[in-house]
């Protein structure tokens, strides 16, 4: 989490654990608009216990007033201000060197650093959180309840009308990518399996992927799922059209399950995490659940 400091223009950079800065954006994780900067000016990079940083231009990178020599690696400390080239406006001071990280950076001020745990992040608050943030072997992704997305170094995230930017501080395996066989993406080859105890007080689930069967055993937010299933079968049967099956109410589900509102998103986002971590990549629901305002129904 080590944080660089532009006074002049009012900007903080976090770095990555090999962090790039010049004029080229294809060669620069921080680009710097000088004209004097070289396309790939300098590195700084995490050795593992220190961050170090190496000059790589024309027009020399100075730390601390000392100029650095080309090929040669300097640890850096807490306040140096690193310069890069003669301009007074491409100074950076060392605002923090903490080992990297994966985590939510603020974009604005003031600069705020939320750190990620893969297993599950409600934010704002685990209270009352709007997104849900994980990772799912290779990838972390971002649950917004609408939708789940992929997140990639640098994506932005906006959450409470804040702007955070995604860090990817540690290094994954590359995703490898699996075709599936024919026909298993056929979305009725994915079935959903709940069995509920005479006085639903337990409720386990099966996700059916043609004739492989997936236990996701006993969990509470499994009886949320198999009330929205049951209403949008139940509306089915009755020969309401597909676009307005199954729609409950978040209060009047609420007071079905005898749980607050806020928490209805708690279940849905775990719901989906586990049932994303379960299923291959290929095989994920296009549409588990499905949101409009203020009510919530069993995907299709």
């Amino acid at each position: 989490m080590a944080v660089l400091h532009n006074k002049h223009l009012r900007r903080r950079v976090m770095l990555r654990p090999v962090h790039t800065f010049g004029r080229h954006p294809a060669s620069s994780r921080t680009v710097l608009q000088e004209a004097d900067v070289s396309k790939l000016h300098a590195v700084v990079r995490w050795n593992g216990a220190l961050w170090e940083i190496c000059d790589q231009s024309r027009n020399g990178t100075y730390v601390s007033g000392d100029k650095l020599q080309p090929g040669q690696w300097r640890v850096l400390q807490m306040g140096d201000v690193i310069r890069f080239a003669a301009s007074q406006q491409a100074q950076w001071t060392v605002m923090d060197l903490d080992a990297p990280c994966v985590c939510l950076f603020a974009v604005d001020e003031p600069s705020q650093i939320y750190v990620l745990g893969p297993d599950e992040n409600l934010l704002p608050s685990a209270n009352h959180p709007e997104v849900n943030l994980y990772r799912n072997e290779d990838q972390w992704l971002l649950d917004r309840m609408e939708r789940i997305d992929a997140l990639s170094d640098g994506d932005c995230v906006r959450i409470s009308g804040r702007m955070w930017e995604f860090v990817q501080g540690e290094t994954l395996d590359a995703t490898q990518e699996v075709s599936p066989p024919d026909g298993l993406l056929d979305a009725q080859l994915l079935q959903f399996d709940f069995r509920l105890s005479q006085n639903e007080e337990h409720a386990s689930l099966d996700v059916r992927v043609g004739q492989q069967v997936i236990s996701l055993g006993e969990r509470i937010h499994h009886y949320t799922l198999a009330t929205l299933a049951r209403q949008r079968l139940r509306d089915a049967r009755q020969g309401v059209d597909s676009p307005s099956q199954g729609w409950i109410a978040l209060d009047n589900l609420a007071r079905m399950l005898g749980v607050d509102p806020p928490y209805i998103n708690i279940q849905m986002f775990r719901a989906r995490q586990q049932i994303s971590r379960a299923l291959p990549p290929v095989r994920q629901p296009a549409s588990l659940f499905e949101r409009r305002r203020g009510e919530i129904r069993f995907g299709d």
